[in-house]
């Protein structure tokens, strides 16, 4: 039987190459659309060199081979986008005007058709002659000053984040310009960058302002809370997070440290500073008692305690989970290249739409001979265009946020971002993260504010109003907590039956680990990514950036794929989106074969500075540089700068060759690189066309938020706080034209807007002032 995801009838025109373009139009392959690959001639010069990576974002994708040199190659594309949807390319600045393929151009022929962009650094032209591969724009944003390491920094990151953040920041944005499009008929184009997706998930921690307490940063055991690893007596990892109501104090009790470590009655002890006797007590024996006993007593301890636990896996190993498998998360398909493999499967679910990939990915120009024929089915037709409002691009989207902490909240805070109308339900103890201010303000950026104590019966009508009002609802709670408030699908679906539903739990709504609670960054290590940015040997490392702005980034995803799929005659809709779930999707590049050879994995050096000779940092006379070629052309362009031979060497002739000798080369250019300062390489490289950065060594949040650059473009808002002093944080991280941004807002305060949003709904002035006497509102 067919089963049609969300974005079934939905055609795009994917002219991206690398990570994060194919990982978009990918995820937007995964959930229906039809997706048509377009390849120069002889293919996509990544194939080889990632082609783990390629075998899991281009599955069920068509290919066609178009030459847009050519004005034959152009004019197949511009038949191809005359039945499409959405048109993705990954160009730097400046090259689609040359080819004649750029908005404006493409917008006249194409007026309906979105125009999707993932530019390395942005569409200002800011280092527009520099190639945007990962590791280099890493360098520029400082994540290489952040990652924590075995050795001082710059710290090469083993997650590829940036390409991650900008390809969902892409997929929202343009699924947010077609829901747009169903009420005007308007094309729109869609920018972002790696910087961006950087920016995405940095932003959870990063912040700058005039007065450093207003966005204090988060100093590791400074608070009572306890979030990392430890090694346990049989050599194995286990990640612990206290971040639940009342965890920290059961932590504390179950380790025996009840008597030295006091804790908060009420269970609000994350906001609540350590003492110097207690950071002692954390940091030097809590270390020491979990090297007492192995790892799976430990787990069966803290997890009968209701302390968040979890192993430290291995890359693959996630695949064998019980959850795992209980939440459908390994799909089998056959690739032309790798053969059979287990790969990630979808992250989202949809109730009724659950389409799952069957396909590999196409071999080159597999499909040249059908597309002429496939688009006479298919035509989006030229309609007239409605009234020319540019008003926010989600302008009249209300969204009903009963989320907590980091995760949820994203999701409905970027679409805050995009003009949705969002209001934050929290109880009258307020949300959690409030104790850490920074991630908080990320979350909850651009919202309302209203504190309930939903068991008080004279709140049943609000939550009644409320429900009827949204058009979406959602919330993170675990299994069976929402419908004891009345916020339970069922109560939700029976008020308004219209209404967009997304769930995420931690592990899913069902399953053997359920119930169990869920925290950043504590997945990572579950999947095996800790072990990916520790580098080989190496104890595990949890990355800079986690699965809480992940899940998020993948719940907006989700939000809107549905109203989408309204838009097109769908009702309500259930949509389920587990940490779990989404956490896996970012090692998804990680596959695995029949007999359990695990490939794409674990490729970064025991020292941190690579994923390989040709994508890596290098130390030279008097510092760091980062060099990127992946390409046989990128190469050929390192070979003549450098004055070295590499492809004509039989060591080095092709990827699976230089990862066999990867030690040779890198031995070669490290002798390279040493001879000069690098300013000098960084001149050198740059003139000759080579991706180069020098890596950030101390923390770039002050500079990248102080920016004018990045203000001017709007990833970084500049707002007053209450006391008239500035405050910087990141803001718009996907630009939509022909739609007005909203004025930044920070964080409310809790309770904000509960007698405004009460009024509203129906509830007199006296009738408030009853219920904040009685503590029932805050």
């Amino acid at each position: 039987m067919h089963v049609g995801g969300p974005l079934e009838g939905f055609r795009v025109i994917d002219c991206s190459r690398g990570l994060a373009g194919p990982r978009a139009t990918g995820l937007l392959a995964d959930y229906g659309a039809e997706v048509w690959w377009v390849e120069p001639p002889g293919g996509d010069p990544f194939r080889r060199a990632l082609a783990t990576e390629y075998a899991v974002f281009n599955r069920g994708k068509r290919s066609v081979q178009l030459d847009l040199k050519t004005v034959e190659g152009r004019d197949g594309l511009s038949r191809l986008l005359t039945s499409a949807d959405i048109f993705l390319t990954s160009w730097r600045p400046g090259v689609a005007e040359r080819l004649g393929v750029d908005w404006a151009t493409l917008h006249e022929g194409h007026p309906r058709l979105v125009y999707a962009s993932i530019s390395g650094f942005g569409e200002d032209g800011t280092l527009a002659e520099v190639p945007g591969h990962e590791a280099v724009v890493q360098s520029y944003v400082g994540v290489t000053a952040e990652q924590v390491g075995a050795r001082p920094a710059p710290i090469y990151e083993g997650l590829p984040f940036a390409s991650i953040g900008a390809a969902y920041l892409a997929v929202i944005g343009s699924l947010a310009a077609l829901y747009r499009r169903a009420d005007d008929n308007r094309g729109r184009l869609v920018q972002t960058s790696l910087v961006d997706g950087a920016l995405s998930y940095l932003g959870m921690m990063w912040g700058d302002a005039d007065d450093a307490n207003a966005a204090p940063p988060v100093v590791p055991g400074s608070i009572r809370l306890i979030s990392r690893s430890f090694r346990c007596a049989d050599d194995e990892y286990i990640g612990i997070h206290t971040g639940a109501v009342g965890a920290f104090g059961r932590l504390i009790r179950e380790l025996g440290l009840g008597d030295r470590i006091p804790v908060a009655e009420d269970g609000s002890d994350m906001r609540f500073p350590l003492n110097e006797d207690e950071h002692k007590i954390v940091a030097a024996e809590i270390p020491a008692i979990f090297e007492s006993q192995p790892r799976d007593v430990w787990l069966k301890r803290l997890l009968d305690a209701d302390v968040a636990a979890i192993p430290e896996l291995h890359p693959g190993q996630i695949f064998e989970e019980p959850q795992v498998r209980h939440n459908d998360m390994v799909s089998r398909i056959e690739d032309p290249v790798l053969g059979p493999l287990e790969q990630v499967a979808p992250a989202i679910r949809f109730s009724g739409l659950d389409h799952r990939p069957t396909l590999g990915a196409p071999i080159v120009g597999q499909h040249d001979d059908h597309w002429p024929a496939v688009l006479s089915n298919h035509e989006n037709t030229a309609a007239e265009e409605g009234d020319d409002n540019e008003a926010c691009l989600l302008h009249g989207l209300r969204i009903l946020d009963a989320g907590a902490y980091y995760a949820g909240p994203f999701s409905s805070r970027l679409l805050a971002d995009l003009g949705a109308d969002v209001i934050k339900l929290e109880t009258t103890l307020g949300d959690q993260l409030r104790g850490i201010q920074r991630p908080f303000r990320s979350a909850s950026a651009g919202k309302r504010a209203i504190s309930l104590n939903l068991k008080d019966p004279d709140l049943q009508a609000a939550r009644e109003r409320l429900i009827e009002w949204a058009d979406v609802v959602m919330h993170n709670m675990r299994p069976g907590a929402a419908d004891r408030v009345g916020l339970g699908y069922d109560d939700v679906r029976q008020l308004n039956p219209d209404a967009i539903y997304l769930y995420a739990p931690g592990w899913g709504s069902t399953g053997p680990d359920s119930m169990r609670q869920s925290f950043a960054p504590l997945m990572s290590g579950y999947v095996g990514i800790g072990y990916e940015v520790g580098g080989q040997f190496n104890p595990p490392m949890w990355p800079v950036g986690n699965e809480d702005p992940g899940n998020g980034l993948t719940g907006a995803v989700g939000i809107l794929m549905a109203l989408l799929h309204q838009t097109r005659g769908g009702g309500g809709c259930y949509v389920e989106n587990p940490q779990l779930n989404a956490t896996m999707t970012h090692a998804a590049h990680i596959v695995r074969r029949p007999d359990g050879t695990v490939l794409g994995a674990e490729r970064l050096d025991p020292l941190q500075t690579g994923i390989g000779p040709l994508d890596k940092l290098y130390e030279t006379h008097d510092g760091w540089l980062c060099v990127v070629a992946i390409s046989d052309a990128e190469i050929r362009l390192l070979e003549s700068a450098l004055t070295v031979t590499i492809l004509d060497d039989p060591r080095f002739a092709t990827p699976e060759l230089r990862s066999e000798n990867s030690y040779d080369l890198s031995d070669m250019l490290s002798e390279v690189f040493l001879t000069r300062d690098s300013e000098e390489w960084l001149r050198l490289l740059r003139s000759a066309g080579v991706a180069a950065m020098i890596p950030k060594t101390a923390t770039n949040n002050e500079a990248f938020h102080r920016d004018p650059a990045n203000q001017a473009i709007g990833r970084i808002a500049q707002v007053q706080d209450s006391s008239g002093r500035f405050v910087r944080e990141a803001a718009v991280m996907v630009r939509v034209t022909g739609a007005t941004t909203p004025p930044h807002r920070l964080a409310p305060e809790l309770g904000a807007d509960t007698e405004a949003v009460l009024l509203d709904h129906g509830y007199s002035a006296d009738k408030i002032a009853e219920l904040r006497g009685r503590g029932s509102i805050r």
